[in-house]
């Protein structure tokens, strides 16, 4: 049994997935995945005023809840016909990077090191909390940024500034062992496997122990991303249950993750000599992290995202941590009619997706085909707890 970084009190609402992998002379032979999810939450929000639904969101799930309220305001506000001001949108974007790179950090110093057999990281992920939570405390001023309409001030220059400086200081001490900047730098693989192999911080002990198992290219596979006009496009289907369950463009299975939406000399580099496989998923987390935070000091700098709405009904879509995130609401007069959520992981874990085409690749011994199972499918990350089962 392994888990993502689930927080502890999270709702029944976000599910479970079973990973069954068959094998067979040093393969696999066969990937099943079934989920527990349950598609849709209408009956949560039914006859809930548009404030009370936009308030429970952030706690019924537990995982981004910054970016659940994110797209569920925006959908909400493309039904009533109602718009934030820039300064309100700037400011919640600037809360889903800080969230995005929190929620990066939870897989890289709680589930990397027990993949390694080391001991979790707890005191970097204190940090990054606590600076969360003050910032919002601080720009936020008591006001609650995801409801309609809401306006709040812009935020001072300086806060941000000084947001960027202990963000960076974190992620030095605890991530990378050289500033993000510098790091960002690198752009040849040697210069990768250089770093990594003075093992300074969880996460070059990760790229070095891949590294070192040869497993860099464990779950290459041929996937297509899920494109902006695509996920704009798909409003209408939220309402469909069976697409909320397994989603598809024209029959086609789509991937959505920080591999997906993250470039750089590296990546390409590393995508040249292992193609879409576990060392350069690893990386895309690194790089979009290290990316992320120098966004902080851009007030400009926003997540691809995207909405609109017809009369009382209103759809929007948001660049969480794990991928697309897609909200779709019908209003009736003031109250919820319908209310829909597409997660990331139903595209990433469809049974024909990324993820099992990704496990169908692994070769080995049944332990080293579990170890390559177990990094492969936090890689690409769940939002959910799982099972692996291999026989």
């Amino acid at each position: 049994m392994n888990a993502p970084p689930t927080p502890a009190g999270g709702s029944p609402l976000e599910g479970q997935l079973a990973i069954r992998l068959r094998t067979c002379d040093a393969e696999v032979t066969d990937v099943q995945i079934e989920s527990t999810r349950q598609p849709g939450v209408s009956a949560v929000f039914q006859d809930k005023t548009v404030a009370d639904a936009l308030q429970m969101l952030p706690r019924l799930y537990s995982v981004c809840g910054v970016a659940q309220a994110c797209a569920g305001v925006r959908a909400c506000e493309q039904a009533l016909g109602v718009s934030a001001c820039e300064a309100t949108e700037g400011l919640r974007n600037h809360l889903l990077t800080l969230e995005t790179v929190r929620e990066h950090l939870w897989l890289i110093l709680l589930d990397w090191p027990v993949l390694l057999g080391e001991t979790p990281q707890q005191m970097g992920m204190t940090d990054i909390l606590a600076l969360q939570r003050d910032y919002r405390q601080v720009v936020c001023s008591g006001a609650n940024p995801f409801l309609p309409g809401v306006a709040v001030e812009a935020v001072d220059p300086a806060r941000d500034l000084e947001c960027l400086r202990m963000l960076g200081e974190i992620l030095e001490r605890s991530v990378f062992g050289v500033s993000p900047a510098q790091w960002l730098l690198f752009e040849e693989p040697e210069t990768l496997r250089a770093w990594a192999a003075q093992g300074t911080t969880v996460a070059a002990r990760m790229v070095h122990h891949v590294q070192g198992s040869g497993w860099q290219a464990s779950g290459r596979c041929d996937s297509a991303p899920l494109e902006q006009q695509e996920a704009m496009s798909i409003g209408q289907s939220l309402q469909d249950d069976d697409f909320l369950r397994q989603p598809d463009v024209s029959g086609k299975c789509r991937e959505t993750t920080a591999f997906t939406r993250t470039a750089s000399p590296l990546l390409q580099h590393l995508q040249e000599l292992h193609g879409k496989a576990l060392l350069p998923r690893l990386v895309a987390r690194l790089t979009e992290m290290a990316q992320l935070s120098q966004a902080i000091a851009r007030p400009s700098a926003a997540w691809p995202c995207g909405q609109f709405g017809s009369g009382d009904a209103g759809f929007s879509w948001v660049t969480a941590a794990r991928g697309q995130l897609m909200h779709s609401v019908r209003l009736v007069g003031e109250y919820v009619g319908d209310y829909s959520i597409l997660a990331p992981t139903e595209w990433n874990f469809h049974p024909r997706g990324v993820a099992a085409a990704g496990l169908a690749r692994l070769k080995g011994d049944r332990a080293a085909i579990e170890r390559q199972a177990k990094l492969v499918i936090n890689a690409i990350d769940p939002c959910v707890g799982y099972e692996l089962v291999i026989n």
